[in-house]
């Protein structure tokens, strides 16, 4: 039998602290994930919103952040949060009864992302999504949603692709967001 050995790569370079201008690029259905919360193990549908931001790593390449939900619009829920201050605006009953997460691809946000150490690694991690302001910020085109990936890479983490067909951000932006119009 061959062991399987886990090593740190060591090259792993977080997202940058900051306010950055961001676009969502992925959507990804998690199905139901189990976990335990408060000493009992239970079972949530979950998904992770996948944003590209401004901030380019070493390579050239944007930085990938994302961050993983339970699939709910309760108010109390992190979805429902994130979203709302994404839109600018409260869900209206209709929307609170189904809302398809999907509409959020491609749309512009500004997000927060802060560094929190775990296990002597440092991550970026999103913790504040909100409504772009200015000239929205447009994908590069480069990052494959996971649902369209070849089997072989579906499972490939979503943090930093390494896609060797990456050009830089287009400096032709769209007009800036009119402050009247929601994102989706």
């Amino acid at each position: 039998m061959c062991a399987l050995i886990a090593k740190s790569s060591g090259n792993f370079t977080p997202a940058p602290e900051g306010l950055w201008p961001a676009v969502c690029v992925d959507v990804v259905d998690l199905g139901q994930v189990k976990q335990v919360w408060n000493g009992k193990e239970k079972s949530a549908h979950k998904c992770r919103i996948v944003w590209e931001i401004s901030e380019l790593m070493a390579s050239g390449k944007p930085f990938i952040v994302s961050k993983r939900y339970t699939l709910s619009l309760h108010e109390k829920a992190q979805l429902h949060k994130d979203l709302k201050t994404w839109r600018g605006q409260a869900f209206t009953p209709e929307e609170l009864e189904g809302f398809d997460i999907e509409k959020v691809l491609g749309k512009p946000c500004n997000l927060v992302i802060v560094h929190t150490e775990k296990d002597g690694m440092v991550y970026g991690n999103v913790q504040t999504v909100m409504r772009a302001k200015g000239v929205p910020l447009v994908s590069c085109g480069t990052y494959v949603r996971v649902k369209d990936r070849p089997p072989t890479d579906a499972a490939a983490p979503v943090g930093n692709p390494d896609y060797s067909d990456h050009e830089p951000f287009d400096d032709s932006a769209p007009p800036p967001i009119d402050d009247d119009d929601l994102p989706f």
